[in-house]
């Protein structure tokens, strides 16, 4: 993507955003690289404004893969609480930064929602089923869902064990499975898209939907409707980046859209 790009990078960090979070999240004891926060980390009135501002781009609405969700629809149609964890990597943390969390509970006021992020760069399943880091760290948050995505994943065999073994705690937990967004694929290369390790259109994606229709869970593509928000703004995929992986504020509000797509009421 370096070829025709018009952003220049910094050698080390990233650009700095142009909004200021406005929510302090709550932050929980973890190990070393490993973080545990609530989000969202934006109100509803500054996704609205960074969303106001941010280049146009449209994409398919995604699928609503929610037979195996029945359960968080419930409490978000009827009422009660719900509690949503985000568990990955960098990307993942990006997605729940998003503040789609803030704009979920307001599609739902009947409910009350709660959402943790528990997160490492480069972590992927692989990573938490070491350590016993599922019980000790994830089981004691008790959710209703767990969203797993991001870049990081070493196999769908890792996913597996850790669905497993988070439902030998919480037999009742929900999940929701996604493919990957950002990192350095061209999106606007559906030939790169195709080969990409962490591609919903990849072989990847193909074997996380096998694993979600396996194991009972909910699938979400998030690597077309990102691609096809990017490519339909006309405009280079760096401007949704604030370094050469990771998305800025733009980008960010690409992932809340998919989200908020594949939830909606």
């Amino acid at each position: 993507m370096f070829a025709d790009s018009q952003v220049t990078f910094p050698e080390k960090g990233a650009l700095p955003g142009k909004f200021k979070q406005d929510v302090k999240p709550v932050t929980y004891p973890a190990e070393k690289d490993y973080y545990i926060f609530g989000s969202p980390c934006r109100s509803v009135a500054q996704v609205d404004q960074i969303q106001a501002q941010m280049p146009e781009g449209s994409f398919t609405p995604v699928p609503k893969d929610r037979k195996y969700l029945k359960c968080a629809f419930k409490i978000l149609n009827e009422g009660g609480e719900l509690h949503i964890v985000g568990l990955g990597d960098s990307i993942v943390n990006d997605t729940m930064r998003s503040a789609w969390i803030a704009k979920l509970q307001e599609a739902y006021p009947k409910a009350m929602i709660k959402s943790t992020v528990y997160v490492r760069g480069g972590g992927g399943c692989q990573h938490y089923r070491e350590e016993n880091r599922i019980n000790k760290y994830l089981i004691p948050l008790k959710p209703d869902v767990v969203y797993i995505g991001g870049i990081s994943q070493r196999s769908v065999d890792d996913i597996r064990v850790v669905i497993k073994e988070i439902r030998q705690h919480l037999p009742e937990v929900e999940f929701l499975l996604a493919s990957g967004t950002f990192g350095t694929t061209d999106p606007r290369d559906k030939s790169a898209l195709a080969k990409a390790r962490h591609s919903g259109s990849a072989s990847y994606g193909r074997e996380l939907k096998a694993l979600a229709d396996e194991l009972n869970c909910a699938y979400l593509d998030m690597t077309t409707p990102w691609a096809e928000y990017i490519c339909s703004s006309g405009l280079h995929p760096h401007l949704f980046y604030r370094d050469a992986v990771h998305a800025n504020e733009s980008g960010e509000q690409i992932l809340c859209k998919i989200m908020m797509s594949f939830w909606e009421p």
